[in-house]
């Protein structure tokens, strides 16, 4: 008896190790990239302990006329902020980074993570819902019906991975992402979750690195080797699933 065709398609692996094996490589991910990451990090912490021991330099801003400033706005200062943040998302791409860590001087690691997050959480979901409303019609006709019909496979069938894995890489803008999203079959309540599970990570470390800059500068190199320690391991993930994917190919 002839056995019937596999009819469910591939798995969520076999997509993933297809994406790995062709293509160009993400800019953050590329060898040369990293390596220059690596090294600039590497010269930054050797400027930083040259120049405060031998030369008594400090790096550390006097944050509390800043941290007075903005809390003369009481309550109305934070909810600026967030709409502010919401707006730097909407009206990509204004960087994020300045305002991560402008948080993380006024309000601290946490209170800035919250309000940082409560911004981009509410951007995301307009950017996502504006991209929904006027730019899914349009899809097929700006990347072809079958190309479209292929991102909607895919975005269904990894779910909210795609939107995570692609947040949580540290120092993207990850604003366009929203409007991506929006313009596929991926459901609301999904994207947003992992969106926000997604950002949590390299918002927090921007923020900490900003809340360093008022306290010890050690500390925002910290963030920053945290940073590009995630660099690295996601690099190195993605050059060896590659090339396994080259030699079973």
């Amino acid at each position: 008896m002839t056995k019937a065709p596999d009819r469910r398609g591939p798995s969520l692996a076999e997509i993933e190790e297809q994406l790995i094996a062709g293509g160009e490589p993400p800019l953050l991910l590329r060898r040369k990239v990293v390596g220059g990451l690596v090294a600039a990090f590497v010269a930054a912490v050797i400027a930083y302990w040259a120049t405060s021991d031998y030369f008594g330099i400090s790096y550390t801003i006097d944050e509390e006329p800043f941290r007075e400033w903005v809390d003369s706005f009481g309550l109305l200062g934070p909810l600026v902020f967030i709409v502010i943040m919401a707006l730097s998302v909407l009206f990509a791409p204004i960087p994020n980074a300045p305002i991560f860590m402008a948080a993380g001087l006024a309000w601290g690691p946490v209170l800035g993570t919250a309000y940082c997050m409560a911004g981009l959480i509410l951007g995301s979901a307009m950017a996502f819902w504006v991209a929904r409303r006027f730019g899914r019609r349009h899809l097929p006709r700006l990347i072809g019906a079958k190309n479209a019909a292929r991102v909607d496979s895919l975005v269904l069938e990894m779910g909210g991975r795609v939107v995570f894995w692609s947040r949580m890489i540290p120092a993207v803008n990850f604003d366009w992402i929203s409007f991506v999203a929006g313009m596929t079959a991926i459901p609301f309540r999904v994207f947003i979750i992992y969106s926000a599970l997604g950002m949590l990570f390299p918002t927090a470390i921007s923020v900490v690195a900003g809340d360093g800059l008022g306290r010890d500068f050690r500390i925002t190199l910290a963030a920053g080797g945290a940073w590009v320690a995630v660099i690295v391991i996601s690099a190195a993930v993605y050059w060896r699933r590659r090339r396994n994917g080259a030699r079973a190919a």
